[in-house]
Order: C-alpha cells, then sequence, then structure tokens
C-alpha cells in the first residue's frame, strides 16, 4: 500500500533525458557498425617482410576485437536505457491516474476532514481516508463519533477511490522497480562487453608499474582530474509494497511528527538534523546538499577530519611532484569512513545528520620554485538512513522504528553530500599554510547563518 509521497520520484522522473542517452547509446553503436568494415577490410592488405608484420597483424586483431566489443555494448545498454524510459513513461502515467482518485477523494471528504484533529487535517487524503475507514482505538471512537453517519454516507464511493489510487502508486512502483532492476541487469551484461580500459587491466597495471608518482605510496591520492567515488551504502529497511501498516504504526508516524514539530521550536542547535530529518519523512528520496562549512566550525572531529585531509593530500602533492617533476597536475583522493579513524562527529546536532560519513579529497596543485600551491576540495558524502539494530546517541531511541517508515514507503532514504574549499601553500618539506580560499559558505533552509541566528 504506497502513498504519493511514495512516488514523488517517478514524477521526477526525466524520461525524455533517458531516451536520450538511449538514443547516444545506439548512434555510437551505429558509427562503429560503419567503421568495422572497413576496418576488417584491412587484414590480408598489408604484405611485408619485417619483425613488425606479426605485431602489425596482432594490433589489427585487437582493434576489430575493440570495435566489435564495443558495437555491441553499446547496442545492448541502448536498448536496455530504451526500455527503461518506457517504463518511467508508463509508471508515470499510472501515477497521474493515481493522483486524479487521490484528489477526487481529498474533495469528498474535506467537510468530515474539517471537524477532525489538526493531525488528520495536515495530513494527505490517503492516509485522512485511511484514518476514517476503521476506528483505531477509543480516542478515534470519540472524536469520529459525531461524523459517523457523513463517513458512513461516502464509505463506498471513498473505499473505491482510495483502492484506485493506492493500486495506482503500487503498480507504479512496482513496474518501475523491476524496469529498473531489468535495465541493470542488461546494463551489467552490455558492460561486460565493453574492452577493458581499467588500471585494473593486467596491461595498464604493467604501464602504471612503469611509471613513478602514478599514486602515492599509501594508495589515497593519485593524479587525474577530480572524479566522484563509486559508494556503497546500507539499507536496513528498503520498501516493501507487500507491507500492511498497523494502528502501532500510524500511531508511531503521529509521535515522530509531534516529536520533529517540537524539536524545531524547542531545538534550534539541531536545525541541520532536523532539517534532513523532515526531508527524510517527506519520502521523496532526492538527495541534499548540507552545509560542510558549518559542521567544520561547529563539530571538532568533522574540523579534525577535514585537516587530516588537507595534511594527508598535501604529502601526497608534494611526494607526486618529486616522483614526476609535474609542476601543475590534478590529483583525488580515495574515500574513508570518518568512523573508522576515530572521528565520529561529537555534537548531537551532526551525529543524527551525517554519522558515520565518507571523506575524501580532490586537488589542483601548482609547484613555483621551491613552493607549492595546492587548491583542495574536501567532500562529505553519506547516505541518511536509519540502521536495524542500532539506537540514537544521544536519546537511546531505536532506529528500528523510523526505519520501519521506510519499510512502509511513508519515508525514504536519500543521499547527502556536502563540500568545503581550501587553499594551501608552503614551502617544499615545509608545513602548509591555511589562505584565504575558503569556500563562500551556503545557507540551506533552516541552517545557521554567519550571524548566529538560524535561517527561517
Amino acid at each position: 500500500m504506497a502513498y504519493r509521497d511514495a512516488v514523488r520520484y517517478i514524477e521526477d522522473m526525466k524520461p525524455g533525458y533517458v531516451s536520450t542517452m538511449a538514443e547516444e547509446c545506439l548512434r555510437a553503436k551505429r558509427a562503429l557498425h560503419a567503421v568495422s568494415p572497413r576496418l576488417d577490410g584491412l587484414r590480408g592488405r598489408m604484405e611485408w617482410s619485417s619483425e613488425a608484420a606479426d605485431l602489425y597483424e596482432q594490433r589489427l586483431r585487437e582493434t576489430l576485437d575493440l570495435v566489435d566489443g564495443l558495437h555491441d555494448g553499446f547496442d545492448r545498454a541502448g536498448a536496455a536505457i530504451a526500455e527503461y524510459a518506457t517504463a518511467q513513461t508508463r509508471a508515470q502515467a499510472i501515477v497521474a491516474d493515481g493522483a486524479t482518485a487521490e484528489e477526487h477523494l481529498r474533495t469528498l471528504i474535506a467537510p468530515i476532514v474539517a471537524t477532525q484533529s489538526p493531525v488528520m487535517r495536515l495530513s494527505d487524503a490517503l492516509r485522512a481516508w485511511n484514518d476514517l475507514r476503521a476506528t483505531t482505538g477509543a480516542t478515534d471512537w470519540l472524536i469520529e463519533l459525531g461524523v459517523q453517519d457523513e463517513i458512513d454516507k461516502v464509505r463506498t464511493n471513498a473505499e473505491q477511490l482510495w483502492q484506485t489510487a493506492t493500486g495506482a502508486y503500487d503498480d507504479a512502483i512496482r513496474i518501475e522497480t523491476e524496469a529498473r532492476t531489468d535495465a541493470r541487469a542488461l546494463l551489467a551484461a552490455a558492460y561486460r562487453l565493453l574492452p577493458d580500459f581499467l588500471v585494473s587491466s593486467a596491461l595498464s597495471a604493467k604501464i602504471a608499474e612503469g611509471i613513478a608518482g602514478l599514486r602515492d605510496s599509501s594508495g589515497k591520492y593519485h593524479i587525474g582530474p577530480p572524479a566522484a567515488p563509486k559508494l556503497t551504502f546500507d539499507n536496513d529497511f528498503p520498501y516493501d509494497p507487500n507491507t500492511t501498516a498497523t494502528p502501532a504504526d500510524y500511531a508511531s508516524w503521529k509521535k515522530w511528527q509531534a516529536v520533529l514539530r517540537g524539536a524545531q521550536v524547542a531545538r534550534p542547535d539541531l536545525d541541520d538534523a532536523l532539517d534532513l530529518y523532515a526531508h527524510y519523512r517527506d519520502g521523496t528520496g532526492t538527495d541534499r546538499q548540507i552545509d560542510f562549512e558549518e559542521g567544520y566550525r561547529e563539530d571538532s572531529n568533522i574540523r579534525s577530519a577535514v585537516d587530516n585531509e588537507i595534511a594527508t593530500a598535501q604529502r601526497a602533492a608534494e611526494q607526486l611532484f618529486r616522483e614526476t617533476g609535474q609542476t601543475a597536475f590534478q590529483m583525488t583522493g580515495s574515500p574513508a569512513m570518518v568512523g573508522g579513524m576515530g572521528l565520529y562527529p561529537t555534537t548531537e546536532n551532526w551525529q543524527k545528520a551525517i554519522g558515520d560519513y565518507a571523506i575524501y579529497g580532490t586537488s589542483e596543485v601548482v609547484v613555483n620554485g621551491d613552493r607549492i600551491t595546492m587548491k583542495i576540495r574536501v567532500h562529505a558524502e553519506d547516505m541518511y538512513n536509519f540502521n536495524a539494530g542500532n539506537s540514537d546517541i544521544k536519546t537511546g531511541a531505536s532506529d528500528d522504528e523510523n526505519g520501519r517508515f521506510s519499510t512502509l514507503g511513508w519515508a525514504k532514504e536519500f543521499r547527502t553530500h556536502g563540500e568545503m574549499e581550501r587553499t594551501v601553500t608552503w614551502t617544499v618539506g615545509g608545513t602548509p599554510d591555511l589562505t584565504s580560499g575558503s569556500a563562500p559558505e551556503r545557507h540551506a533552509p533552516g541552517e545557521d547563518r554567519a550571524d548566529g541566528r538560524a535561517d527561517g
């Protein structure tokens, strides 16, 4: 049983963009198909006596294999993406049908809802009718007693609209989820057809071993343009459309809504944590940017983690300069979890907001004589969700209760990310000095302002 907030991510999808990506893959396939006969025609055309003749034939065969692999890979990838775009369009149409039914339901029960509690008046139509359609306790019985006749009058139509809307949302999620799963499997198969250009390949590894300074001694930083790492996060409470909410679930949802509203008034020091928790409850699952600069100011362990990353990058930059002789280069670091470094946030706000996040740096390095200048962006990446069996550090509240909302589809996990920029300069062999290269502060809703007040 899904509600509207569980399908917001489907409404936000851009199937037209996905279709464009599919067409690009198929266009690449057609271009490779046109090239292949020309390359194949080169075989046997060259007759020579040379030590390089066998090598030429070998390289030609490798090139043909390369083109064939790319052709087949793009062919499968294009087809998989196109099918997923079609499924997105279909799912969006079904969601629209559900939204229409829900709107009719809202109009139908509006006079009844207007007589109920503030919590119900603020609820969406599906949750409101789910509450009205059955008495879940003595309090509900007392509140709904005076309007029971009105409820019975609309019950048949309301129930039909409720079933239509929730059924549509369930179908849309199923269609999109199945299509995405199929697309991922097909894309994985297509990826395996592509030639191996990775550093992990035997040939690339052999080349890398012969070039000093491609990586620092710890393996943490390597020369290359900024590149976001591929991070995976756990999900202990995946959405299950077959899960049915219980009266206890509804009570828990209302309880935590009250906790949120109360904390928003009484605990301005938890501004970042409360903003992210409210976003979790809205069920959209969209990425959220955090004010990492604010975290650096407010939390000593965030500050230590950032400073350690900068110091690590500084050592890597100097080592790479010594080994390669390059005086201008970019480098990217590998991510590390701050919990593993003993730098889990110390403040309640940031413990609740980002917890054990991943940190890494991307840098631009310039060497002028014996002076090194490095502009570094320190990145924080996390998944906001709840972990089975865990409890809140400060309050001891079980993660299972809030994680349950994700299983029901009432809430949804989401990625968080933030960054801060610094410029450091130092003399080769010396200690870096922090200059005025920090990035401008970002003030998202609910986050602290530079004057110490909270944004509204």
